[in-house]
């Protein structure tokens, strides 16, 4: 309805007849924040996300109850169709495709074309896809503005930094992106070099080859994003040692993501998350997230919970955490 004039005007209507109007849109328009002046702070947003990985087994009729969970058939299952949610994502339109990656990369195109260029009227839409394949090469890393934007000038788009950090900002305004920050950075360093994840692993994988472990982790950033949004952090301190994937103060939660812990990665997964326990005492909960491993490991007394993704976006909030 975005597309009929003064659509607002009759909507507002709408509502001082006391009737109850949804509204639905995912263009440029739909997308403005002036929104809120144009209904006149009369409306409640509800931010539609793609599947996530329980909505994305009941689409496939797929049972995860607690039942199931511990049936061995069911986990193999499961497992599969986590294989394939974490590769392609969850996009529910892509399901009904014989090739989802090419139904994915339509949606990317329509939302850098139209959600981002029209919109804000880009005239640089070459630096723009440059940029975004370059975001998506730093997935589990922070990265600086100055960063971006000397390694676009190095391969030949010379747009400014400011021009940069507008791209970044449109992107996330148009969901195609969020990032979240060190908790244990100050201010300026905190605002400067953010970690950037794609809000699904579909649009991950249009950039990206062979990096498992950065779909991996991208996966778990978006479940955690999608329940604490900005309450959502890494900590990272090189005075202390700490380098933790995700750290959540308020809900005395952090976790580690790992391909596998096998070898060296298991002592330095491990150290870094008994130094922030001992740091911030009031942590409840420590996590490694890997693809397939699970134990229970007490170190130095502390509990560590290793946890494969499926089980975890599955069962995440059961425990100390809620």
């Amino acid at each position: 309805m975005q597309n009929v004039e003064h659509w607002e005007k009759f909507v507002r209507r709408l509502a001082d007849a006391g009737e109850r109007v949804y509204i639905t849109g995912s263009n440029a328009t739909m997308l403005s924040r002036q929104i809120s002046s144009t209904l006149g702070g009369r409306f409640f947003p509800l931010h539609v996300t793609p599947f996530r990985f329980d909505e994305f087994l009941d689409a496939k009729q797929q049972a995860h109850s607690p039942a199931a969970l511990y049936t061995t058939r069911e986990i193999g299952r499961i497992v599969r169709h986590f294989d394939t949610f974490y590769q392609l994502g969850g996009f529910p339109e892509s399901l009904r495709y014989a090739s989802p990656r090419e139904y994915v990369e339509n949606v990317h195109q329509k939302v850098l074309l139209g959600d981002i260029a029209a919109r804000y009227n880009v005239r640089n839409v070459d630096a723009l896809r440059a940029l975004m394949k370059k975001v998506a090469e730093t997935v589990r890393t922070e990265v600086s503005f100055s960063t971006l934007h000397n390694t676009l000038k190095s391969i030949g788009f010379s747009i400014s930094k400011d021009t940069l950090i507008a791209y970044l900002g449109y992107a996330q305004e148009a969901y195609l992106l969020f990032n979240i920050t060190n908790a244990t950075a100050k201010f300026v360093e905190r605002e400067g070099s953010p970690k950037y994840y794609f809000s699904d692993n579909g649009l991950l994988n249009l950039f990206i080859v062979d990096r498992e472990t950065a779909l991996l982790e991208n996966e778990i950033a978006v479940a955690l994003y999608d329940r604490f949004g900005t309450d959502l952090h890494y900590a990272k301190s090189s005075k202390t040692g700490i380098d933790v994937d995700f750290y959540l103060p308020e809900a005395k939660l952090a976790i580690q993501v790992a391909y596998s812990i096998a070898g060296e990665a298991r002592e330095c997964e491990i150290s870094n998350l008994i130094r922030l326990a001992r740091a911030d005492t009031a942590i409840k909960r420590l996590v490694i997230v890997t693809k397939e491993e699970e134990e229970n490991i007490e170190q130095q007394g502390i509990s560590i919970e290793v946890i494969p993704a499926w089980k975890f976006l599955l069962t995440f909030g059961n425990g100390e955490s809620e």
